[in-house]
């Protein structure tokens, strides 16, 4: 019953949340009868239980006041036949009594163990679950950040996600990233492009082959330390209902003032924070809602540069902007790349052309490899997929 309230509120929560998709789709009602029919069994089945607790908390009372009545009338009987005295039926009676008062009082309190029981039986659950990766290890190697350059390898990766083994995401994957160098990964959605971002930061290790970053294979590594020496900029920014300085400085904590605004520069964000009528210290609002979604993402890109990255990550970071946005988030994006290893995913071609290595995936391998130029001469798939964007911008 808990589990099926759960589903619930958990529909309702995120219809909530997601109002205007649910408003612009005229969907309300379809969402309030979802919420009624997964309601329907939980409510029955708490009526029921309902009923079986009162009547066992009846059945504990009037337990508690027969047995008064049986030891008084008992008590009375013996006390006639001189077996006992009025003072040993006293004592008897006081025993049962507050036996029978510790009954009532856990009947009562059964429908709260039952809950107490369902908590901590997850809470154990969780307290005992040991991750494959732990985050919070101090084991592995932990290489100076001055001694990173940036150097990325992939050898024969294959891998799968957990939760979908059957299911081959990267089929024999090699790959070199040379240090300061920009290289772009292209191809349909699907072909694991994003896969290799999350393998890189070791958010999951892979089935075969290796990943390696400095030449050392990630699974070597002090998490903490790896982690330390990456910045990650994804397609949807997520940032915290705090002000824009501390949103920034989330990236590097201690962060100054100073440091703060010059990567807000390098993201070309400052001016519209200095106008601000509160600057940086202007909260956002939940997941930044008072922003627009370029903003969002230059302060996020702020965010990344802080921690002055050797190696930058960007997930399709500029792929949801308006036209207008887009330009000022790849001047910022272009900007942070510069003297960083940066790897790269995206939709839009025309934002990689000036990529030391475009790599193009299709079905979890790589089928091209090379400079814009090169691949355009090639006329595969990327170049396919150049033309058909081009005639979907003059259209």
């Amino acid at each position: 019953m808990k589990g099926a309230y759960e589903k619930a509120s958990q529909e309702a929560s995120e219809t909530v949340s997601n109002i205007r998709t649910v408003a612009s789709l005229t969907r309300e009602h379809t969402f309030i009868t979802q919420f009624k029919d997964n309601s329907v069994g939980p409510y029955r089945k708490a009526i029921k239980n309902h009923y079986i607790g009162s009547v066992g908390y009846g059945f504990a009372q009037a337990t508690m006041f027969l047995v008064y009545c049986l030891a008084f009338f008992i008590g009375s009987r013996f006390i006639l036949s001189g077996f006992i005295t009025i003072t040993d039926m006293l004592s008897v009676i006081y025993a049962i009594v507050f036996s029978a008062i510790a009954l009532g009082v856990m009947a009562q309190q059964s429908s709260v163990m039952t809950k107490g029981l369902i908590s901590s039986e997850k809470l154990l659950n969780t307290m005992q679950s040991v991750p494959l990766i732990d985050s919070h290890s101090e084991e592995g190697i932990k290489i100076a950040y001055d001694d990173v350059r940036g150097n990325i390898v992939l050898d024969s990766v294959r891998f799968s996600y957990p939760t979908r083994p059957k299911a081959s995401i990267l089929r024999g994957i090699s790959l070199a990233v040379q240090p300061g160098k920009t290289i772009a990964l292209v191809g349909p959605s699907g072909s694991g492009k994003s896969t290799i971002i999350g393998l890189i930061q070791r958010l999951y290790d892979v089935m075969a082959g290796s990943v390696s970053v400095e030449h050392t294979d990630v699974r070597q590594w002090n998490i903490s330390s790896l982690r330390a020496s990456l910045a990650l900029v994804g397609q949807e920014p997520v940032l915290f209902d705090y002000t824009i300085a501390d949103n920034i400085a989330y990236g590097r904590p201690g962060a100054t003032q100073l440091e703060i605004e010059e990567v807000a520069k390098q993201a070309n964000i400052h001016t519209f924070i200095a106008d601000l009528p509160d600057g940086y210290n202007t909260r956002i609002g939940q997941t930044g809602g008072l922003l627009s979604g370029g903003q969002k993402q230059r302060i996020a890109i702020a965010r990344a540069l802080i921690r002055n990255p050797k190696i930058l990550l960007l997930d399709e970071a500029s792929s949801a902007l308006d036209s207008k946005s887009e330009k000022l988030v790849q001047a910022a994006l272009d900007k942070a790349a510069e003297g960083r290893t940066t790897v790269t995913i995206a939709h839009r071609l025309s934002t990689i052309q000036n990529a030391d290595q475009i790599v193009v995936f299709r079905q979890g391998r790589i089928i091209e490899s090379g400079t814009h130029e090169e691949l355009i001469a090639e006329k595969g798939l990327y170049s396919l997929l150049v033309t058909q964007q081009s005639l979907q911008i003059t259209h």
